[in-house]
């Protein structure tokens, strides 16, 4: 839902690159860059996709989940996002919870959802239930390790993408870039110099139709994001079901918003507070763009759309 921002093209001042991380398209462009920082961006969407990702056996996320019951040494990367996950649990009051792993394979992503069969007439899931809950998840920042409970095992592809788009953008300057974008899927976060006077125009695509652009926005040094129930869906024994997930019920969210596009300074930030609005419905949402300090339009099923907060 997020296009790309136009710029003016200068000879070799502009440095891009694409490729395919968690899941989504990543876009990383760069403005005055030393040489070869881009490929440390590229070898850094790999190392975090290795960290993080449900799908890959030998991944950090996949050892931790396979010693629950015990504590396990984790890397910063991994606390990072752990510690991410638990700021926004405490935000949201228990809508963003990344113990639901159990429930979307029961629901049928149970793989990269480029397998995801789109429909089935006979492979229904079986009945729903609440997630274990992220209050079952101990982490000790010290040590740097982390112990879940029997049965509980994360997914952390709601906080994954804004953080590694976040730590990409932050890198890139630290590393003598002058200005850096970086894209995530929906996901869009820029750090250093913005390439003109009002930042980067972004351009937001409808959700429900996205070859119109519903409004533009302009980014600075920050982050704006989209999260919707309309991208990754499925059909299973006559039900729809998509990717985002009500903790409290196991089950796709029904609330009524269909996608939400959040404004605020980081983009793990953003992602887990659009997420939660979807799953926590309008009303919840209005009082959480509030204390969560953001800008946000949401999108409900019937085609309203309803924008609130500042940032």
């Amino acid at each position: 839902m997020i296009a790309g921002s136009a710029i003016e093209p200068r000879d070799g001042y502009w440095s891009e690159r694409n490729v395919r991380a968690m899941g989504s398209r990543a876009h990383v462009l760069t403005g005055d860059a030393p040489e070869g920082v881009i490929d440390w961006a590229m070898y850094e969407l790999e190392r975090l996709e290795q960290c993080w990702s449900r799908f890959r056996t030998d991944s950090e996320l996949s050892r931790v989940n396979a010693n629950n019951g015990v504590w396990t040494d984790v890397s910063a990367s991994m606390l990072l996002a752990l510690t991410c996950a638990a700021d926004l649990h405490r935000a949201s009051s228990g809508r963003f919870d990344p113990t639901i792993l159990d429930a979307l394979e029961r629901v049928g992503y149970d793989r990269t959802f480029e397998l995801v069969a789109p429909g089935s007439d006979t492979d229904a899931p079986t009945a729903g239930a609440s997630a274990p809950g992220f209050g079952r998840v101990e982490i000790d920042e010290e040590r740097s390790r982390v112990r879940l409970a029997a049965g509980v095992r994360l997914d952390l592809g709601g906080v994954g993408k804004g953080l590694a788009a976040d730590l990409v953008a932050r890198g890139l300057v630290d590393r003598g870039t002058r200005t850096a974008l970086v894209g995530m899927g929906g996901d869009l976060r820029a750090r250093g110099e913005p390439p003109a006077d009002g930042g980067w125009d972004v351009p937001v695509l409808d959700p429900f139709d996205e070859t119109n652009i519903a409004f533009r926005f302009p980014l600075v040094d920050g982050a704006i994001v989209t999260s919707t129930t309309r991208m990754r869906h499925w059909t299973r024994g006559g039900r729809e079901f998509h990717h985002l997930l009500d903790p409290a019920t196991g089950d796709s969210t029904r609330t009524g918003v269909a996608a939400v596009v959040v404004a605020a300074g980081d983009a793990w930030w953003a992602e887990g507070i659009a997420k939660s609005i979807i799953v926590g419905g309008a009303d919840f949402g209005l009082g959480l763009v509030g204390a969560a300090h953001v800008r946000a339009w949401i999108y409900f099923d019937d085609g309203r759309v309803l924008e609130a907060g500042t940032t």
